[in-house]
């Protein structure tokens, strides 16, 4: 039931554990619910991960004898907001241990993506023991217009005092910044916000979906905004410095070692699944509990069958397979495409015209700090 990346044998799982927020985001397309994911339904999903590492691992052992295959397992804890279910979170991590501690030369690491309410001093040294990547969402200085709790009330001064206390413990916390179109001009000084609290990495998103309305006006400005980050992403890598703006880091390092875009992030089916509080399977968390797109279950086990004829449903446009820079441009996101037009093969022009400004833009920005002979920037962009 894990899938494979097979390029760096790490074997990935998520799990909903709560379907339950705390927050009321403008832009968020769940539906929040009641339901919790059940102890012994955690336990049976990190049983069949570690079962897939170790039949990965003796697979390799056989192709390759004399060396010693080292598969790595990754948890990933999903909500809602996970850390609403803490608990349970802290029981399945320290059974995930337990299983992996039995499986020779296997490494296991979690991550969770938080709003960081509810993160303290005592989860965060949990983290650090358990080799928890702990990401915080948090829209910089859009977060009070557009992510309020369940109350209506704003929520940035909190979040804020939690960052400061999760940079403390792990530095390199990724920050997961949503865009919405009506505060697109916040861009850049959120940006520079983060920076200013001590952020090294921040990873953004245009919101999409039936709750906002991307117009050319808009889009417009945040090409203007983009203008400018790209100039901040100059000034911060040089020398020395290190600002990680994952948008241009991914298309720079794929460009450097000759990778199609879709070689990453996209998690759809064949990078990891999810699996929903009901035990449910689903090949990417933007699909959960919509009709037709569940591939099996706890249960019953992976519908490979199922998996395949969604996978066949990712048709690729015939203008973007005419267009120069398909293989740098993520046309293929399920997720995206189906969340900005509801079919997964269909690109928008929203989608189509924020990747041209990327590459543009990420290509501006390595050109010149290649020029610069900046040594961060380019240790970064060649490790492997």
């Amino acid at each position: 039931m894990a899938q494979q990346n097979k390029e760096n044998q790490t074997l990935k799982l998520t799990l909903v554990v709560t379907r339950q927020c705390n927050f009321d985001c403008r832009y968020c397309l769940q539906k929040h619910e009641d339901a919790v994911m059940p102890e012994e339904m955690g336990k049976k999903a990190i049983d069949d991960l570690a079962g897939s590492v170790l039949f990965r691992s003796e697979k390799l052992k056989k192709a390759s004898p004399g060396e010693t295959p080292k598969v790595r397992g990754q948890i990933s804890f999903y909500g809602g907001e996970p850390l609403l279910q803490r608990p349970l979170i802290e029981k399945l991590v320290k059974y995930a241990k337990a299983k992996f501690a039995e499986i020779e030369n296997s490494r296991l690491v979690f991550e969770i993506t938080t709003n960081g309410t509810l993160l303290d001093e005592a989860f965060v040294s949990f983290a650090k023991e358990n080799r928890i990547i702990l990401a915080l969402s948090h829209d910089g200085l859009s977060q009070d217009l557009v992510r309020l709790d369940r109350g209506g009330h704003p929520t940035k001064a909190l979040v804020d005092k939690k960052l400061d206390m999760l940079l403390q413990t792990f530095p390199d916390t990724i920050i997961m910044m949503t865009v919405h179109p009506d505060h697109v001009d916040k861009v850049a000084e959120s940006l520079e916000f983060f920076r200013g609290k001590g952020v090294r990495a921040v990873s953004m998103v245009l919101a999409h979906g039936e709750r906002v309305l991307w117009t050319d006006e808009k889009f417009e400005a945040l090409s203007l905004e983009m203008e400018k980050v790209e100039k901040l992403y100059e000034a911060w890598n040089l020398g020395d410095s290190i600002f990680r703006f994952i948008p241009f880091e991914n298309k720079i390092r794929n460009y450097i070692r000759g990778k199609d875009a879709d070689s990453a992030p996209c998690h759809f089916g064949c990078h990891k699944l999810m699996v929903d509080t009901d035990g449910k399977y689903y090949p990417c968390s933007h699909f959960i509990r919509l009709e037709g797109f569940s591939v099996g279950s706890i249960d019953e086990g992976l519908d490979d069958s199922r998996l395949e004829s969604l996978e066949s449903q990712r048709i690729e446009p015939k203008d973007c397979a005419e267009c120069a820079l398909s293989s740098r441009c993520h046309h293929t996101c399920a997720c995206a495409n189906h969340g900005h037009t509801g079919s997964m093969s269909e690109v928008s022009a929203l989608q189509c015209e924020y990747e041209k400004l990327l590459i543009r833009l990420s290509d501006q920005a390595a050109s010149f700090l290649m020029q610069s002979e900046s040594p961060r920037f380019i240790e970064r962009m060649y490790r492997n």
